[in-house]
C-alpha cells in the first residue's frame, strides 16, 4: 500500500510548489506520505504550508533513522536519512518520535549528541552503536510503550530489566545477564535474537518467557568455554514454534565426539511441547566433533518439526566428520555439499526436511 502512495506522490511532486495542487490529495494519503519524510523535508517543507498541513505534519509518527548520510536515487530514498540540522529539528517533534534507529556506522561524536530520553513515546528502538548512557537509559519508566529493542552485539542488559517493559514483542540483542535468583517473568516478549548465550542460563530463560514463540541464539565455544552442563528439564514451553541455533567453535581442537555440546541442543528440543509444529534450523561452524546422533535421537520425539542445516568447516583448523555416517541417520540422508567447496572450505546443508 505504501508503494502505491509514494508513486502518488512522486507523480504530484512536479507540481507540489503549489498549494492547490497539495489539497487535492485526501488526508489519508498525505498521513501515509509525510510518515516517511525526514524530519528536515516535514519542518521545511511542509509544516508552514497552511493549517491543514501543520495540522497532519503534528499527528504524524516519525521514524527517524541516524546513519551517514548516502547518495540514494529517488525512488529508492523512501526512508529518512539523517542531516546535521535533524538533532535539533527533532526535539521539536519528540512527542510524535515513534521509532528511532542508531546505526554502527554513524560517529561516536555524533551519537554521543543524541539523547533517547526525550523520545518517551518510541515503539521501536535500534541501536547499532551505542553508549552507557543510552544502554542505563533503557528503562520501562523511561519508554513505557516500547515494543521492539535492537542493541549492538557488544552490549548486556540485564534481563530484570527486560521484563519491567509491558509491551516488548521483541528484542535483538547481544546477550543477557540473567541471575538464577531472579524469579522475574515476561509474558509479552514473543521474538528474542542473542547474538551470544551462556547455556548455562539457558532453561532459566526460556523458563521465564512463556509466550516466546521465536528464538535465535548463538553459543560460542573457545579454549575456556566450560565443558560441562547439568541440564534437568522440569517444564514444557508450550509456545516456542521457530528454534534457530548456531554453533561456532573457535577452539580449534579436533577430539571425540562431544556429547556434552550437543547437549545444549538436546535440551532446548527437549523443552518443546510435542503438541506443537516446530521448525529448528541448525548452523554449525567448526563443530567437527558434534554428535549428530544425539541431536537426531533429540527430534525423533517431536511429532511434528521441519529441519534445515548448514555446516561450515575450515580444513586448515577443522577436521571433516564422518559424512558418509551422519547420511545414514534418516533425517540427514539428503545432506549435500555446498556447490563453492575448495580445498580449504567446505559446506554442507540440508534444505528444509520433515521430522516424523
Amino acid at each position: 500500500m505504501f508503494s502505491f502512495f509514494f508513486a502518488l506522490f512522486l507523480r504530484h511532486a512536479p507540481s507540489s510548489a503549489t498549494t492547490s495542487n497539495l489539497e487535492l490529495l485526501p488526508n489519508e494519503i498525505l498521513f501515509d506520505i509525510l510518515s516517511y519524510l525526514s524530519v528536515s523535508d516535514l519542518a521545511y517543507g511542509w509544516l508552514d504550508l497552511n493549517s491543514r498541513f501543520y495540522a497532519i505534519v503534528h499527528s504524524c509518527p516519525i521514524r527517524q533513522i541516524y546513519n551517514e548520510p548516502k547518495w540514494q536515487g529517488r525512488l529508492l530514498r523512501w526512508f529518512p536519512w539523517s542531516y546535521p540540522t535533524d538533532a535539533e529539528l527533532l526535539q521539536y517533534f519528540a512527542s510524535q518520535v515513534v521509532s528511532l534507529e542508531i546505526h554502527q556506522h554513524l560517529t561516536l561524536s555524533g551519537v554521543n549528541k543524541i539523547n533517547i530520553l526525550q523520545y518517551p513515546n518510541l515503539r521501536r528502538l535500534t541501536i547499532r552503536r551505542t553508549t552507557t548512557s543510552q544502554v542505563n537509559a533503557i528503562q520501562a519508566n523511561n519508554f513505557p510503550y516500547l515494543e521492539y529493542l535492537t542493541l549492538s552485539q557488544t552490549e548486556n542488559i540485564s534481563f530484570n530489566i527486560l521484563c519491567q517493559f509491558k509491551l516488548l514483542r521483541s528484542c535483538d540483542l547481544g546477550s543477557i545477564q540473567i541471575d538464577d535468583q531472579d524469579i522475574c517473568s515476561s509474558s509479552s516478549i514473543r521474538s528474542l535474537i542473542l547474538q551470544k548465550c551462556d547455556p548455562s542460563k539457558l532453561l532459566h530463560l526460556l523458563h521465564h518467557l512463556p509466550q516466546l514463540i521465536l528464538f535465535k541464539v548463538n553459543f560460542i565455544w573457545t579454549e575456556t568455554s566450560v565443558q560441562q552442563f547439568d541440564f534437568t528439564v522440569d517444564f514444557v514451553h508450550q509456545n516456542l514454534r521457530s528454534l534457530y541455533v548456531s554453533m561456532f567453535n573457535f577452539q580449534f581442537t579436533k577430539g571425540p565426539i562431544d556429547t556434552d555440546r550437543c547437549a545444549v541442543i538436546s535440551t532446548l528440543l527437549a523443552t518443546l511441547s510435542p503438541d506443537q509444529r516446530i521448525r529448528c534450523h541448525l548452523s554449525l561452524f567448526g563443530m567437527s566433533n558434534f554428535n549428530f546422533e544425539q541431536f537426531h535421537r533429540a527430534l525423533r520425539k517431536l511429532n511434528s518439526c521441519r529441519l534445515s542445516c548448514f555446516l561450515t568447516y575450515c580444513l586448515p583448523w577443522h577436521s571433516l566428520p564422518d559424512f558418509d555416517h551422519i547420511r545414514q541417520l534418516s533425517l540427514f540422508n539428503q545432506l549435500r555439499p555446498g556447490p563453492c567447496n575448495s580445498d580449504d572450505f567446505h559446506t554442507y546443508h540440508l534444505t528444509w526436511t520433515s521430522v516424523h
